[in-house]
């Protein structure tokens, strides 16, 4: 039986590896990707050297081409369009609430660096953070300049802290719960924090206007960030920032090409071009208002006589429906539905030309999302469309009359992915484990699209390919758009629904541009090979959990259903092992007769199985139907967001609080060496102890030692001793498995015990009947038993036996 058990793990740990390994790209050798790109970087600055050569020698020579902004202010005759832009101060604003209740689905920060996203909640408590179990007061962007305490840049609607009064411009002085400890650096701050729990009271000592007041804030559970400063990922997972390290936001703008003008493939944007760097201003535009919906940020470009314009819009939940409803018709209640459309922003992209002699030809760049959740690190699997291994966060697109395409982030870090090209652009995103951002071009017809070219990018710093870092790369994309041409006084505007939210396929199916419903964002939910089985997995799931209201006792409730239904074929396994174990000493004695014949050996064999009606292969059947239940089970809790965060008891209650992943009983990061709790390699168990896999290994030796028959031989019990050893074997690497996968194996395990000690042993079975065609005419080995009285009578110890004619 446990030869069995030791297939059946094998078989799933080689289905589950090869899905995800089998194709995977050798890694480059890291020196030669650096030669290369060292080599490119030469060839760059040998070109600009030429181009700034050539430049000099047209003004030298009078030509007004080599200095547009001198051409430009004499052609106007005034600064106007081309002016520099003044200093504009680092200011951040915030769109939504944090509180549920609001009809908000999200709250966002942004930043006027870049225009750009910095930070996006989820306003759900149904998605919150798995890692960070302190007290949440809200991201308040603290910084120490300019005097004491901490100044506040930024306050969320919704979050304790702007419950308790606290306001942009504020200084934190001190915070603490029984004594106040000052706060000097954002560090102190979150050392504060992280001594806290959910629900308990803080104090906050503020300057304002040069008084000072104490407020008292109640925290609540950190909510999860679908976007967040990427330093925040890598700090979770490494403890320690790299040297020079940057967090760059999201959707940043530039300028592509203007006129023959084009960015350099070594250059991030065109000469005289700051879009990225540089602070915009906020300016009031039609269609805002104070209701912290909308923001718009403006930056001119005096090169070029241009005005950029970045606005984004925050959508509350609607009603789910086949489209959404237009701004003005979205109701301002609540909606509590999860599949209502609302994790959702608009961009705007405006660029006017302020000129007012020549037209403008301009292409334009938009960078995607980055710093999505890499929570679960030393855990999680995902599994990718494409022949290649997945990371953390990977890449989908899909152009119209294409298919999805997905780049994992292992070879986008090794620069080993082509451009995304089609004829027009439905839908690009970064897919992480449950939850996703993609960007969908606002157009009632592919014909009308913009974005014919995409490239998948790392954003901020590359990861270390040597460490095998190249699956936690903070990977993106890059949309390119056509050219158009800008006349003097008009401008050129597109629009994109930024969807940043869980990977519900009811929800997902309800975002896809120019009305194709076919190219929705729902190609994000992807299971892989066993995708109908774990779909079908999934269904009972939910529809068990509607029941009962736990997704622990809907396992348990799924485990009883599959071997309620396999009853039939395990019961007759059993009794099948039952006889097979009776027939032992038989089976040794023809291996022995006939130890140098395998064909007589096995004819022998198979007449022993016929003549007691015995299947050696019936222990495999119900194991090779289970198999594609442990796959699809695996897959669905590795796919469906509702199982994230989803606990075996209580939320409250630390331990197996994720059914997702490990059970995590203890962390041990603090005594046990970093080569186990990184979480990479055969030995990478990771930070925490986890007891359900030890509980499930236990079971199967349990098995093992109930119902396996003691060792008849030396080679027997050699063989027993190797199922133990590969049992340990196994338990390592099934080590990191989600617990809801040990809860079903444990259930199973009992289940299989009970159903075993319930049936009830087979009769003894007659040695003289026992033997194959050549059994001994002698008297008859006593196995399992004595031989009958009334049979023993006929030849018994008093009698003679008869003599053969």
């Amino acid at each position: 039986m446990n030869r069995r058990v030791l297939l059946f793990f094998l078989l799933s740990f080689a289905v589950i590896q090869l899905t995800v390994w089998w194709s995977a790209p050798p890694p480059k050798d890291p020196k030669a990707v650096q030669e290369a790109a060292e080599a490119d970087a030469d060839a760059a600055d040998e070109d600009d050297a030429g181009d700034a050569e050539a430049a000099d020698e047209r003004a030298a020579n009078g030509d007004e081409a080599a200095n547009p902004d001198a051409a430009a202010e004499n052609a106007n005759g005034a600064p106007g369009a081309d002016a520099p832009e003044g200093d504009v101060p680092t200011q951040l604003v915030t769109l939504g609430s944090i509180d549920e209740t609001t009809g908000y689905r999200m709250l966002v920060t942004l930043t006027n660096e870049g225009a750009a996203v910095r930070r996006t909640e989820l306003a759900s408590s149904r998605y919150l953070d798995l890692h960070d179990f302190s007290g949440y007061l809200g991201h308040l962007e603290v910084v120490a300049e300019g005097g004491a305490g901490l100044l506040v840049q930024t306050v969320g609607a919704g979050t304790p802290a702007a419950a308790a009064g606290v306001r942009v411009g504020d200084r934190l002085l001190e915070a603490g719960r029984n004594k106040l400890a000052p706060l000097a650096k954002p560090a102190d701050l979150g050392n504060v924090l992280a001594a806290t729990k959910p629900r308990q009271k803080i104090s906050l000592v503020i300057e304002r206007s040069g008084k000072k007041q104490t407020l008292s804030a109640t925290l609540q559970r950190r909510p999860l960030e679908v976007i967040r400063p990427e330093a925040d990922n890598v700090l979770m997972r490494a403890r320690k920032l790299p040297e020079n390290f940057s967090s760059p936001p999201s959707f940043l703008f530039t300028l592509q090409s203007v006129d023959d003008q084009e960015i350099k493939a070594d250059a991030e944007s065109l000469p005289g071009v700051d879009l990225h760097d540089a602070n915009w201003r906020i300016v009031p535009s039609e269609g805002d208002d104070q209701a912290g919906e909308s923001v718009s940020f403006e930056r001119r470009v005096p090169k070029y006589g241009l005005v950029i314009t970045k606005r984004y819009r925050l959508n509350k939940a609607t009603e789910a429906q086949g489209e959404k409803a237009p701004a003005e018709e979205q109701s301002a209640e609540p909606v509590a539905e999860p599949t209502s459309p609302g994790y959702d922003l608009t961009l705007e992209v405006s660029i006017r030309n302020d000129g007012e002699v020549d037209a403008r030809t301009v292409a334009y760049r938009l960078d995607g999302p980055n710093g999505l959740p890499i929570e679960g690190w030393w855990y999680a699997t995902k599994i990718g469309r494409a022949w290649g291994a997945a990371g953390i966060r990977d890449v989908l697109g899909r152009f119209f009359l294409g298919v999805p395409d997905q780049q994992g982030a292992p070879k986008i870090a090794a620069g080993d992915v082509d451009d995304f090209e089609g004829e027009s652009l439905a839908y690009m995103g970064v897919d992480a484990q449950y939850f996703a951002v993609a960007l969908i071009p606002e157009i009632e017809t592919p014909e009308e699209g913009w974005i014919p070219r995409a490239r998948s990018y790392v954003a901020g710093m590359a990861p270390d390919l040597r460490k095998g870092e190249g699956k936690y790369a903070n990977v993106s994309y890059r949309l390119f758009s056509e050219p158009v041409s800008i006349e003097p006084g008009e401008s050129a505007r597109h629009a994109f629904t930024v969807f940043a939210g869980p990977k519900r396929p009811d929800l997902l199916s309800q975002y896809y541009a120019a009305d194709a419903p076919a190219y929705s964002l729902d190609d994000f939910v992807y299971y892989g090979w066993f995708g109908p089985v774990a779909r079908a997995m999934v269904g009972l799931l939910h529809l068990f959990y509607g029941v009962v209201g736990n997704y622990g006792i809907a396992i348990i409730m799924l485990t009883v259903l599959v071997r309620g239904c396999m009853f039939p074929v395990s019961r007759g396994q059993a009794k099948s092992m039952a006889k097979l174990q009776q027939l032992r000493p038989e089976m040794d004695r023809i291996k022995e007769k006939y130890q140098g014949d395998q064909q007589k050996q096995a004819q022998a064999m198979q007449q022993l199985y016929r003549k007691h009606k015995v299947n050696p292969l019936a222990g495999c059947l119900p194991m090779l139907i289970q198999l594609p239940v442990f796959i699809g089970l695996y897959r669905g809790l590795a796919v469906d967001v509702e199982l994230r965060g989803s606990p075996l008891f209580s939320e409250n209650i630390r331990w197996c609080s994720n059914l997702a992943a490990p059970d995590m009983l203890y962390d041990w990061s603090g005594f046990m060496p970093e080569m186990i709790t990184r979480g990479e390699g055969f030995l990478g168990l990771g930070p925490y102890l986890n007891v359900l896999p030890l509980v499930t290994i236990v079971l199967f030796l349990l098995q093992q030692k109930m119902f396996m028959p003691e060792p008849a031989n030396e080679q027997a019990a050699l063989q027993q001793k190797i199922m133990k050893y590969m049992m340990v074997f196994m338990g390592i690497l099934f080590y990191k498995v989600p617990s809801g996968l040990c809860l079903y194996f444990i259930a199973s395990s009992l289940w299989g015990i009970v159903e075993r000690k319930m049936i009830p042993p087979p009769a003894p079975i007659d040695p003289l009947a026992a033997g194959g065609p050549d059994a001994p005419a002698g008297k008859p080995k006593q196995s399992g038993g004595s031989l009958p009285e009334k049979r023993a009578g006929k030849n018994g110890a008093g009698g003679k036996p008869k003599r053969r004619k």
